[in-house]
């Protein structure tokens, strides 16, 4: 990704706050990225390293998942997986 152009348009996947639809895209140039986010400046043993150490412990109903995705089986009530906080971004 930091081999990408300065110019190259990048579009997130998730954002941290609910943004009104107004017709306009969100994103921003890879430029512009790299010069406001810290970690995008780093060499690339130290961005790995600086990711790494921000990766939060998984959620307390993990290991229950992971055994009903080996078996192919899933729970009546699937909102019991679901509680809890949203832990699929590194903050």
């Amino acid at each position: 990704m930091l081999e990408l152009p300065a110019r190259t348009l990048i579009l997130p996947g998730h954002v941290s706050e609910p943004i009104p639809f107004d017709g306009q895209l969100l994103g921003s140039q890879f430029g512009e990225i790299r010069k406001g986010v810290p970690l995008m400046r780093l060499d690339c043993e130290a961005f790995a390293e600086a990711v790494l150490a921000r990766i939060p412990p998984p959620p307390p109903n993990h290991s229950r998942i992971l055994k009903l995705n080996e078996r192919g089986e899933g729970p009546d009530d699937t909102s019991e997986l679901e509680a809890g906080a949203n832990r699929c971004a590194i903050t």
